[in-house]
C-alpha cells in the first residue's frame, strides 16, 4: 500500500522503460492500455472526451478548452503531457492539481489491475500508460463533465487513443515535422498518425493545414463518417497583438468580439480559436448557453506555464517558451520581434537529443546577442522516459558554422541560468525544450536575482 507521495513517485519510476527497452511501444502499448482500462471498467468510455493531437499548440489548445468549459460552470478534467513541475498536471480538475491524497488513493486503486496486466501477454504497463489510465480513472471517479486529453506522441498508437464513444471530439492542431524517426519523415505520414485519433462518428476540428496534411485528415474524417470543421483566416480578425492578443472570432453564425488573451503570441490566437470552435460546437450539441462574458473574463486571466510566458523579478525580464521544433521556433521568434521590436536577446537553450536543432538555430541566431548553451540531466526520472539532451559541443559547432561566435557553454542548467540572469541590458529568453524549462523553472523562484 502506497502511503506517501515519495512512494507513489518511486512506484511510477519503477515502470520507466530503460536501455534497449526504451522504444516507442506502438501497437502493443495501445493494446496493453486498453486491457488495463478494461480491468478497471473502461472508465474512458464513460466520459465525454475532447482529444487533442498535432505538432504545435496541442497543450495550449487543451488548456484553452478546459478554461472555456470551466468558465461555463462545468467540471473539467485536463491531462497534458509532459508536465513541467508536478506529475499531477497530468490529471487536473478545473485547471487545478488534484490533492496528494486523491492522487495516492487513486493510484492504489489501479495498482492491482496494473499488476494483473503485467502477468499477461501484453507485459508490464509503462510509466506513460499508467498515467494515461490514471487520468481516465480519476476523471471518471471524480465525475467530470468533460475530459480534455492531450496526446503524448502521434495519435493513432498513442496511449490516450482508447476512447470508442462516437461523441468524442477530435481536435487536430497545426501539423509539422517532429518525432520523424517514429511518426515518419513526410507530412502525410505524420498527419496519418495524428489523424488516427479520429474514430467513427466523431466531430473533427482542425485548422488550415499544408495540403498534404489536410488531405490525410479529410480522408480519415470521410472514412469515419465524421463531420469536419476547418478554421482559417476568415474565422479570425486580429485586432492587435500588443500589449496582449485581441481578436474577434466568427464561427457557425456566431461572433464573439473583443477577446483579450493573457497569454502572449499570435499562435495563441490560433490555438484559442480551435478551443472556441470546440466550445461552440459543444454548446450546440449538448444544449447549453455559452456565456461570452464569463468566457472572455477567463481567457483574459489564465496563463499556461512555459508558453511564451513572461517572468519579471526586480526589473529583470525572462521570456520562457518550450519551442522544440523549427515550426514552433519560427512562430516564437516572429512573436519575439513583435513584442520587442529592434531588440537583440540573450538566449539560454538546450535541446532534446534527436531534435532538428540545426534548423531551429537558424531562427534564433539572427535575434541573438549571446547564446548560452546547456544540458539537462534529471528528466529520465522526472518525466518517465529516457530523455537525453543534445551534446552542447555539437550545438556550439553548428553556431560556429553559422558564424555566431558569441556563446557560452554550461553543462549544468543551474549554472547556465545563473549566467543568464547575471547578463545585463537584454531581454532574456529560455527556450528549446520543455524538459529544459521543467528543470530550470524551480530555480527561478530562488534568490538568483542580482
Amino acid at each position: 500500500m502506497i502511503k506517501t507521495n515519495t512512494q507513489a513517485i518511486r512506484y511510477l519510476y519503477g515502470h520507466i522503460p530503460s536501455g534497449r527497452k526504451y522504444i516507442f511501444p506502438g501497437g502493443i502499448g495501445l493494446k496493453r492500455t486498453l486491457y488495463l482500462l478494461k480491468l478497471l471498467g473502461s472508465p474512458q468510455n464513460k466520459l465525454k472526451v475532447i482529444h487533442i493531437a498535432g505538432t504545435s499548440g496541442k497543450g495550449s489548445t487543451a488548456f484553452f478548452i478546459s478554461t472555456i468549459l470551466r468558465s461555463q460552470g462545468f467540471k473539467v478534467g485536463l491531462s497534458v503531457s509532459p508536465h513541467l513541475l508536478d506529475i499531477r498536471e497530468r490529471f487536473q480538475i478545473n485547471n487545478n492539481l488534484i490533492s496528494q491524497k486523491n492522487f495516492i488513493d487513486c493510484l492504489n486503486e489501479i495498482i492491482p489491475a496494473v499488476e494483473e496486466t503485467s502477468k499477461t501477454k501484453y507485459g508490464t504497463p509503462t510509466y506513460f500508460e499508467i498515467l494515461v489510465v490514471l487520468a481516465y480513472y480519476i476523471f471518471c471517479k471524480l465525475g467530470v463533465d468533460y475530459a480534455v486529453m492531450e496526446t503524448g506522441l502521434g495519435g493513432m498508437l498513442d496511449g490516450t487513443n482508447v476512447v470508442s464513444r462516437r461523441d468524442k471530439i477530435a481536435v487536430i492542431t497545426k501539423i509539422g515535422h517532429d518525432h520523424t524517426k517514429i511518426l515518419g519523415n513526410t507530412l502525410d505520414k505524420i498527419a496519418s498518425q495524428k489523424a488516427g485519433i479520429i474514430k467513427p462518428g466523431n466531430i473533427v476540428v482542425t485548422t488550415k493545414q499544408h495540403p498534404k496534411a489536410f488531405g490525410v485528415i479529410k480522408k480519415a474524417a470521410i472514412k469515419n463518417q465524421s463531420k469536419m470543421y476547418v478554421l482559417d483566416r476568415k474565422n479570425v480578425k486580429e485586432l492587435s497583438l500588443v500589449p496582449k492578443p485581441t481578436f474577434t472570432f466568427n464561427f457557425e453564425n456566431r461572433t464573439i468580439e473583443d477577446i483579450k488573451l493573457q497569454m502572449l503570441g499570435s499562435f495563441q490566437v490560433q490555438n484559442c480559436s480551435l478551443a472556441l470552435a470546440t466550445a461552440i460546437l459543444l454548446s450546440g450539441r449538448d444544449k447549453f448557453i455559452l456565456d461570452e462574458k464569463k468566457l472572455k473574463r477567463a481567457l483574459g486571466e489564465v496563463e499556461f506555464l512555459g508558453r511564451m510566458q513572461k517572468v519579471v523579478n526586480k526589473g529583470e525580464m525572462i521570456i520562457i517558451d518550450g519551442a522544440h521544433n523549427p515550426q514552433k521556433m519560427k512562430e516564437f521568434t516572429k512573436n519575439l520581434q513583435i513584442y520587442f521590436p529592434d531588440q537583440k536577446f540573450i538566449f539560454l537553450l538546450g535541446f532534446k537529443r534527436g531534435k532538428d536543432y540545426k534548423n531551429i538555430l537558424r531562427y534564433i541566431v539572427p535575434l541573438a546577442d549571446k547564446i548560452i548553451i546547456t544540458s539537462f540531466f534529471n528528466q529520465t526520472k522526472f518525466q518517465g522516459m529516457s530523455v537525453l539532451s543534445e551534446d552542447t559541443k555539437k550545438i556550439a559547432q553548428v553556431l560556429e558554422t553559422i558564424g555566431h561566435k558569441k556563446y557560452e557553454i554550461f553543462e549544468r542548467s543551474e549554472d547556465a541560468l545563473k549566467a543568464l540572469i547575471k547578463s545585463k541590458n537584454r531581454v532574456k529568453v529560455i527556450t528549446g525544450s520543455l524538459y529544459l524549462i521543467s528543470e530550470v523553472y524551480p530555480f527561478l523562484q530562488k534568490d538568483y536575482w542580482y
